[in-house]
């Protein structure tokens, strides 16, 4: 029997499902559930297999959690970022910023239209992210057409 595979926006009732999720993931040191009400998710007969969120600074996105297990099939992240994209647009964001460290990741960003953003214009807070943990990281950078 074929799997029931749903993309949908995260609601309060999710909550256990995705804490779960995140729970599983061993490289995550913290679990911060404030920003599950931003997600998108996969779920996979209503186990959560995939999801993206966000966290606002100065009216800009900066992606957060994008998990998704290694069996996801593409077409639905590719669903995944279009609902993503259509909440941020709803929400009049207009550039979205990923940080990263993986060159894997990095390209599958890159086909997804996002480019390069140079990390001394970047601010996570007050701070320049090249005085932060993440100043061999690479910042991208897609702006979103409304």
């Amino acid at each position: 029997m074929e799997p029931n595979i749903v993309v949908k926006v995260y609601e309060p009732s999710d909550y256990e499902k995705v804490l779960s999720f995140l729970q599983s993931v061993h490289s995550l040191n913290e679990i911060e559930d404030d920003l599950f009400e931003n997600a998108i998710l996969i779920l996979k007969d209503e186990i959560v297999v995939g999801m993206i969120t966000f966290e606002l600074f100065r009216n800009k996105a900066l992606i957060r959690y994008f998990i998704f297990d290694k069996d996801v099939d593409q077409k639905y992240l590719y669903e995944m970022y279009q609902k993503y994209f259509d909440s941020l647009r709803s929400k009049d964001i207009k550039r979205v910023f990923v940080i990263i460290n993986n060159d894997g990741i990095k390209e599958m960003f890159a086909n997804l239209g996002f480019i390069e953003f140079p990390k001394e214009d970047f601010f996570l807070t007050e701070e320049s992210i090249l005085n932060s943990k993440y100043k061999d990281a690479t910042v991208l950078i897609y702006e979103l057409e409304h």
